[in-house]
């Protein structure tokens, strides 16, 4: 106890030196916990905003993957690359039939769920005509080889129509729910699990034909124009996003887009299927429609992505396919100025470290050179060099914590302000680059024509502008900060105070006293 006394006896004596110390001790606490607390507030929200992060996911084939290992196959075997020996038809893989997606199923849980979409492309029959199409003269209700009708368009080499057949509601929530882009203007949406024909048309279309919600199109078979299908309109939406009008196929035209529930969409290709016609080109081929599949899964959690890829790759999923999420994607970029900030912030507090540590090093020993008689009294009268050296120690220990208690204070009052003011200026400047950048390539002012530049950095730059960063953190410093701060607290006094400690038992107090004399 008396170390404990003499040591604040000593700091009270010698007021000037030790306030200094205790002003560049504070300083490097209030910098410490600054950046210890921006590090763990970024910490805090990535887990946060993660953990309420609902995946969406896609099975996919993984063809650039194969391809490369294909090249190197061929690289190793012959020492260039043959173009010639490319197998294409492994590179197109085995598409994933809707009976393979919800094999998969069977590994979701009780918060995750899926949906899933099926395509198929359909000619008008009978009297509807596709939009953006101008009948014939004399040719009136007449149909080409391939069971479109003829006309003032270019040769259709799809269906004139693209019908797709939605699982549930909820899966539609993309298209209706999200910008309010879609909305039904007259009659209803079909039934959500009935196998009925039904199904909703473009207000354009609806318009050009003469349609009201209640009456009954007839869809035929792309390739067997025998082949039809009743369906009833139950409804007529409109799309205030799409740009119709302007393009060069009816079958790409948003106005020529009808949607249906899957039941019924899947009930016409099993009936496609039972009827097992053949192609009015080629009478030996076979017509039965066939679907393209988008399937999603909506897992609850990060870790359940990770679980259930997996769990799928337990139950055989093929090395070939992958499991994507552009969920977790934007969640990556929606991060990276909040990742930059914190790298930026761990480097500060290293350097902060570093020179807090040296500055109070040399502090002590011109401390220690100061006080060099008062060792040598100390030990001469009898008291151990361990306790004198404990006594500097334990001065060291006050003024550290004592800066750390106020400086722990004061970094705590500022740290989410300055925080938050450096993530937005770290937004901003991401913002900026990906202006700039966008500007290089001439993409501003594009508006909906950048939409069809995807892959690489051009997808980037496109979605970039509507990425949610996280750009608040309402709470910074806590516990977990705390002993933190007491840990760094401890290793600067055990470093700056080394240096004294070795000096001191290394004194000899008789050499000390004779050479004040």
């Amino acid at each position: 106890m008396y170390i404990i006394k003499n040591a604040w006896k000593s700091i009270i004596r010698n007021k000037g030196r030790n306030l200094l110390m205790i002003i560049i001790s504070l300083v490097i606490a209030v910098a410490a916990c600054v950046s210890l607390s921006i590090r763990e507030a970024a910490d805090k929200a990535k887990e946060e905003t993660l953990a309420s992060l609902t995946i969406n996911a896609q099975l996919s084939f993984d063809r650039t993957s194969l391809m490369s290992q294909m090249k190197e196959d061929l690289s190793e075997n012959s020492g260039k690359t043959d173009r010639g020996k490319f197998d294409f038809s492994s590179l197109s893989g085995t598409s994933l039939t809707l009976d393979d997606y919800m094999e998969y199923t069977e590994l979701l849980e009780e918060n995750d769920s899926y949906y899933y979409s099926q395509t198929l492309s359909l000619n008008a029959s009978g009297d509807i005509l596709p939009y953006g199409t101008e009948q014939s003269e004399g040719a009136e209700n007449s149909e080409n080889k391939s069971g479109g009708h003829s006309g003032k368009s270019m040769m259709q080499a799809n269906g004139d129509f693209s019908v797709t057949g939605y699982s549930s509601y909820a899966s539609m929530l993309s298209m209706f729910g999200n910008d309010g882009s879609y909305s039904i203007t007259d009659g209803a949406i079909f039934d959500e699990s009935s196998e009925t024909y039904e199904c909703i048309i473009s207000d354009e279309l609806a318009m050009y034909n003469g349609i009201s919600a209640g009456d009954v199109i007839t869809l035929a078979n792309p390739d067997c124009a025998e082949e039809t299908y009743d369906v009833t309109v139950s409804g007529i939406y409109t799309n205030s996003a799409s740009d119709t009008g302007n393009s060069r196929f009816v079958f790409s035209d948003p106005a020529n887009n009808i949607y249906m529930n899957a039941s019924a969409l899947q009930s016409i290709i099993n009936s496609s299927e039972a009827e097992g016609n053949v192609s009015d080109d080629d009478k030996t081929s076979s017509a039965v429609l066939k679907a393209e599949t988008n399937f999603t899964y909506v897992l609850s959690s990060a870790d359940r992505y990770y679980a259930f890829e997996e769990s799928a790759r337990l139950k055989g999923l093929p090395e070939n396919y992958i499991l994507s999420s552009s969920d977790l994607s934007a969640y990556e970029q929606s991060i990276s100025p909040l990742e930059t900030l914190n790298t930026m912030t761990g480097l500060f507090f290293v350097i902060v470290l570093i020179i807090g540590g040296i500055i109070l090093i040399v502090l002590n020993i011109f401390n220690l050179r100061e006080r060099k008689y008062e060792v040598g009294v100390l030990t001469a009268i009898g008291m151990k060099k361990s306790n004198v050296a404990m006594q500097f120690v334990c001065e060291l220990f006050i003024i550290t914590f004592t800066a750390i208690i106020i400086g722990t204070g004061i970094g705590a009052t500022v740290s989410v302000s300055v925080t938050n003011s450096l993530l937005e200026s770290q937004i901003a400047e991401v913002q900026e680059a990906n202006e700039e950048v966008a500007q290089n390539y001439g993409m501003t002012g594009r508006g909906n024509r950048q939409s069809f530049m995807k892959g690489g950095n051009f997808a980037n730059l496109q979605t970039s502008q509507h990425i949610t960063y996280i750009d608040y953190v309402s709470s910074a410093t806590d516990f977990k900060v705390i002993i933190q701060l007491i840990f760094v607290g401890v290793i600067l006094t055990v470093v700056s105070s080394l240096a004294a400690l070795i000096t001191i038992m290394r004194y000899e107090p008789l050499k000390i006293l004779s050479s004040r004399s």
